[in-house]
């Protein structure tokens, strides 16, 4: 076996025990809290006593909390997460979308709207960020690579919310071009103008608050290589100002660019609950809120499990691709 095969097996399975160890804190957190699901339907007067111990049971409150702790981490590494205790839809239906017999239509699942703006954000910004750094570094001291710092500085500082809320008052409110809230436009199942129009401003403030610190990380990164032996001779051998740019200097810079991949991601998707929030938009970011803020336990761990599977996945490609990178981390 590898070297490489090696580290991404104990990569592999650091994953696996941080996943138990974040999941088993979401669950002592919850039921840290005062309020419990059962404690709505006591206070019903159009319950019988029968139907509310019936529902109690149902919740699975009749059982101890080590039985519970057991059957909801099968649960989630099983990917059955239950029914809604407010909706009573399958959480899995909501989630990742499918045939609803109750209402007989194709529901269009959560987490790929989430991935479709979390993705998009992510690599557009690295994209741009890794080019717009390389550039504004080679043209280091020029009125551009003032500009960008300080506009970088600028987006990277502020607040997601807060630019969401500038956005949707300006381009929403006062220009009347998207709408104000995208909840009411989205169309589950296909991509529509409607869709774009839902999608843009979420994914405009999500990108230029991850383009930010990608595009200062890559310059500092571009600072460090340019003053390298290499670079001073490829420069006198008489290349292409081109060709030392981004085959010399900027791919050397990448490595750096690709372990805050990781950090970008986990910034990205926390950003993104409150993003989806301000923005009406609706992805698990959104569902975990409206969960949370109903005691819909199910959904809760649901959406949380897949924020925490979608961090700790891009730690895993991150870890993987600097191990292909750089020879050297493969022997840790």
């Amino acid at each position: 076996m590898g070297p490489l095969a090696v580290y991404t097996i104990k990569r592999f399975i650091q994953i696996i025990i941080t996943l138990i160890v974040i999941m088993t804190l979401i669950f002592v957190l919850l039921e840290a809290l005062p309020a419990k699901p059962y404690m709505l339907l006591m206070q019903s007067p159009n319950l019988t006593q029968q139907q509310k111990e019936a529902m109690i049971h149902q919740m699975g409150y009749d059982k101890g909390v080590w039985q519970r702790y057991e059957i909801y981490m099968i649960n989630m590494f099983t990917f059955n997460f239950g029914r809604s205790f407010s909706t009573g839809l399958n959480v899995s239906l909501l989630l990742f979308g499918g045939y609803n017999p109750h209402t007989h239509q194709y529901i269009y699942g959560r987490v790929w709207n989430t991935l479709i703006l979390f993705g998009l954000a992510t690599i557009l910004s690295y994209l741009i960020g890794y080019l717009l750094g390389a550039i504004i570094a080679w043209k280091r001291g020029s009125l551009v690579d003032s500009g960008t710092v300080v506009g970088s500085l600028v987006f990277y500082n502020m607040p997601s919310f807060w630019l969401g809320l500038i956005f949707i008052w300006i381009f929403a409110y006062q220009l009347g071009w998207f709408p104000l809230a995208a909840n009411g436009w989205m169309k589950y199942g296909y991509f529509s103008i409607e869709f774009v129009k839902a999608l843009i401003m979420p994914l405009t403030v999500l990108l230029l608050i991850s383009l930010a610190g990608t595009t200062l990380l890559m310059r500092t990164s571009m600072l460090d290589v340019m003053g390298e032996e290499y670079i001073v001779t490829a420069k006198a051998k008489g290349l292409p100002e081109r060709t030392v740019l981004f085959k010399h200097a900027a791919r050397n810079a990448l490595l750096p660019l690709v372990t805050s991949f990781v950090i970008a991601l986990a910034f990205t998707v926390a950003g993104g609950v409150i993003t989806e929030q301000v923005f009406t938009y609706p992805g698990v970011g959104l569902l975990y809120i409206q969960a949370l803020t109903q005691l819909d336990f199910p959904i809760v761990y649901a959406t949380l499990y897949i924020i925490t599977l979608l961090v700790l996945s891009g730690n895993f490609i991150a870890d993987i691709l600097y191990g292909i990178l750089d020879p050297r981390v493969r022997v840790q």
